[in-house]
């Protein structure tokens, strides 16, 4: 630790004169000194494909996205029975398609061993052998074989959501008839929302829809049950693009649920005294394709010839003038190993996985804290199976939902479905500033303790994972497009999501560049297996 010299001695100022989170209001030059391994080792930026085993859902509706405080994103995709019955088809179609263009060598792996492990998990469970059980299977036989396999290969993101619809009904109706008349679109949307608390998402009323509601209040009032309940049940499925299944009065339906790590803005915001990283976009914004560029454009799955990118899609939100949007990608930052003063001595010496047997060159992590000129910054596996957990088209994925809090709002949910609120969080503790593309000062030590004074400061009662309290927890109402303060939850438990491994594998294309019309299209399509398209084997050098 750094001391100060002043009149000739040393004093241990940082330790007298600041408090914890003074300390770290500031980046600092120091190694971090935790030595677990977190983001992707690798030696040069050279296309991946995802090597892991999350379901992708079709349905752009089906799908939200969510940042919050603490520096995370939440992906939710409500699971369709289609998306449910052909996982495991999809899972052996992309493995099969990995391994066509290996053996007809229309790529070269490099770097990595990750397709190796991931062709071995696939063997090991069987896969074609469950695929090929479906004749023998009745469809609810062939449906719980799909959740249990996705289940198995996704543990702890997949959730049974069920509901008493009746129970819900009734609340709303007390809800509606105990509340002050709503008069402002918030005191509105709050009540709605409240129908089934963060799973609906309404921004703002149609004419019709705001019709409805004023008959509903109507209908509470006057206690009338049964004309409350039929009218509340369609209004219900018209709020939440009836994406939620309701059978014999019960709500039952899949989720799938993943947490990441991100970095934001390169700045940070004081609240309640403390610094904390700030979100210079907030609100609500969509998934858009990307119309300027340097590589090839009109898409939401836009590859950029910019190699610190990392050659994988970047997931535009916004349009930020000239060729610059803000969007969803990967670290953009990379750090040489050899004698780089921040990165821990037992990575620079890692062999794990690689190809040739020898140390990697560079590592890829994201920060969790200020890094970026306004995109949002995932490590480059989350990044890589985010795109995989989208629609397989661009068309598909324009237009999903991205909820952008305050930088002092929490991202409040109910992770699995039991009723119990909690704020999300993500166990990953790296955090730090870029300069030339390399990490250059550290926010705070990688370790849990000194990384959540930085990040929380004296907004949580610290303990263990999953015993961590915040203390008030303020939420945020979106009313159209913007995000405003809404809910203050006290002490509430705070939803520390385990990190996921990140599944990819590096390659280069056999007598294509990478960074060219036909290199862009080679890498886009391996990415977009799934049921409803069709791979276009002709790009792929296949037919």
């Amino acid at each position: 630790m750094q001391k100060i010299r002043f009149a000739g001695a040393l004093f241990p100022l940082l330790f007298i004169l600041l408090s914890t989170s003074t300390l770290y209001a500031a980046p600092f030059s120091e190694r971090w000194q935790d030595s677990e391994p977190y983001g992707v080792l690798f030696n040069q930026y050279d296309p991946n494909f995802y090597t892991g085993f999350a379901p992708r859902e079709q349905k752009k509706e089906n799908i939200t996205i969510f940042l919050g405080r603490g520096n995370q994103v939440r992906v939710r995709m409500v699971l369709t029975d289609d998306s449910i019955n052909h996982y495991l088809e999809d899972q052996v179609a992309r493995h099969a398609l990995y391994k066509e263009v290996i053996d007809k060598k229309v790529i070269t792996l490099t770097t990595n061993k990750s397709w190796e492990l991931y062709d071995a998990r696939v063997e090991d469970e069987k896969l074609p052998d469950l695929v090929a059980r479906k004749a023998e299977l009745n469809p609810d036989e062939w449906h719980r074989l799909n959740l249990d396999a996705i289940d198995r290969l996704n543990p702890g993101r997949l959730h049974h959501i069920q509901r008493d619809f009746n129970k819900m009904t009734a609340d709303f109706s007390s809800s509606l008839k105990t509340a002050e008349p709503p008069k402002a679109l918030t005191d509105k949307l709050v009540l709605i929302n409240d129908f089934f608390p963060h799973r609906i998402y309404l921004t703002d009323l149609t004419e019709e829809q705001y019709a409805t509601f004023t008959e509903l209040i109507s209908l509470a009032k006057a206690d009338d049950n049964a004309a409350f309940a039929a009218k509340s049940e369609a209004f219900f499925k018209d709020v939440t693009a009836d994406i939620y299944v309701i059978h014999d009065g019960k709500l039952d339906f899949y989720e799938f649920t993943t947490v990441f790590p991100a970095g934001t803005y390169d700045a940070t915001t004081t609240y309640k005294g403390h610094a904390i990283p700030r979100f210079s976009t907030t609100g609500v914004w969509t998934l858009i394709p990307r119309e300027h560029g340097i590589g090839d454009t009109g898409m939401v799955d836009y590859i950029s010839k910019a190699g610190y990118y990392g050659l994988m899609p970047m997931l535009p939100y916004q349009y930020a003038g000239g060729a610059s949007y803000n969007a969803f990608h990967n670290p953009g930052i990379s750090n040489w190993m050899a004698g780089h003063p921040l990165i821990p001595k037992q990575w620079k010496k890692s062999t794990e996985n690689s190809r040739s047997g020898k140390p990697y060159l560079r590592s890829s992590i994201t920060s969790r804290g200020p890094v970026s000129h306004g995109c949002t910054r995932m490590s480059p596996g989350h990044l890589t199976e985010f795109r995989e957990m989208l629609p397989s088209t661009s068309d598909d994925m324009k237009g999903i939902r991205v909820f952008l809090n305050l930088s002092q709002c929490y991202d409040i949910f109910d992770v699995d479905g039991d009723g119990t609120e909690e704020a999300m969080g993500v166990q990953y503790y790296i955090a730090f500033q870029g300069k030339s593309r390399v990490a250059n000062l550290i926010w705070a030590q990688n370790n849990r303790k000194d990384f959540y004074d930085w990040l929380y400061g004296d907004e949580i009662v610290y303990g263990e994972p999953g015993e961590v309290t915040v203390k008030e927890a303020t939420s945020c109402n979106f009313i159209k497009r913007k995000a405003h303060e809404g809910r203050v939850y006290e002490n509430i438990k705070m939803y520390e999501a385990p990190y996921e491994p990140e599944f990819l594998q590096f390659y280069t294309i056999d007598g294509t560049s990478a960074i060219s019309h036909e290199g862009y299209d080679i890498n886009r399509e391996l990415r977009r297996v799934g049921y409803g398209y069709t791979v276009d084997r002709k790009l792929l050098k296949l037919d």
